[in-house]
């Protein structure tokens, strides 16, 4: 399992989450509390949107987070109103700068948490199920990339809520086509650069955490605590601090949408 998070509001230097917070992405690389997956050390991703450009940036490397001087020079630097940026904890697809998350195709950007249980069966299956454009996008080998691909090919672009729910269902057919009984588990999040989409799901119930908040107040690694513009809002998969109740937790099989401060949080609207 993977920790991640994703940011949607005023822009900030990508640093303030990444690395300031008591309990910052940094921190869960080396030590995840909500996992039994606790060291995150297989590569390191940040995705960001700028309003300079309308494809977003990417940075990934095979590095472990905290030997990655690189990331952290950059978070410094990169003020950004949106952005992405995952640590790696390998369960499918080798230890790759391709196989580093979030994964980008035009003007969006993926990122995921979990399992898809029987992948070495069903793979293949899944692939020809992606469309011929979108699949000559991919360039890595992970259950992951896949989860993207399924999802561009129904219809992200224009429908996100329904193109997720279109993908889950679609793994979920293929894994009882071929009576598969390992869970699927998944915590994904996703953006065009203007709306933020994070949804949780799972087939056994034992679903990977997500948490959001808004206008938060994080205490810092040196003691201080920071606080974030009131309608800024961010998405992890665990607390950047141990103040519980600054977070709130996305439902099983919820859907969170953030755009122009305005969060909602929906039901997947599942077959």
């Amino acid at each position: 399992m993977c920790r991640w998070l994703a940011y949607c509001g005023e822009p900030l230097n990508m640093s303030t989450l990444l690395y300031e917070p008591e309990h910052s992405l940094l921190d869960q690389s080396r030590q995840a509390l909500q996992t039994q997956h606790t060291v995150n050390g297989d590569g390191v991703g940040v995705g960001w949107y700028s309003a300079d450009h309308d494809d977003p940036g990417l940075y990934r490397e095979t590095r472990a987070a905290w030997n990655d001087e690189n990331v952290e020079s950059l978070s410094r630097h990169v003020r950004s109103h949106l952005f992405m940026a995952h640590v790696r904890a390998v369960t499918r697809g080798a230890v790759a700068r391709v196989n580093t998350h979030p994964f980008r195709i035009g003007q969006w950007l993926f990122q995921h948490n979990g399992d898809v249980g029987g992948w070495d069966r069903i793979h293949q299956a899944l692939d020809q199920r992606i469309a011929p454009s979108i699949y000559q996008c991919r360039q890595g080998q992970t259950d992951s990339e896949t989860l993207f691909a399924l999802t561009m090919t129904f219809g992200l672009e224009q429908d996100p809520p329904k193109a997720i729910a279109r993908m889950i269902n679609e793994v979920e057919s293929v894994r009882s086509e071929y009576g598969i009984l390992e869970p699927f588990r998944m915590s994904i999040s996703v953006s065009n650069g203007s709306s933020l989409w994070a949804a949780r799901y799972s087939s056994d119930g034992d679903t990977p955490t997500l948490y959001w908040g808004q206008g938060l107040s994080l205490l810092g690694r040196d003691g201080v605590t920071r606080s974030l513009d009131a309608r800024s809002t961010v998405v992890v998969s665990e607390p950047l601090d141990r103040e519980d109740y600054n977070w709130q937790a996305v439902p099983d099989g919820g859907l969170l949408h953030v755009v122009d401060g305005a969060v909602t949080v929906s039901a997947l609207e599942l077959g």
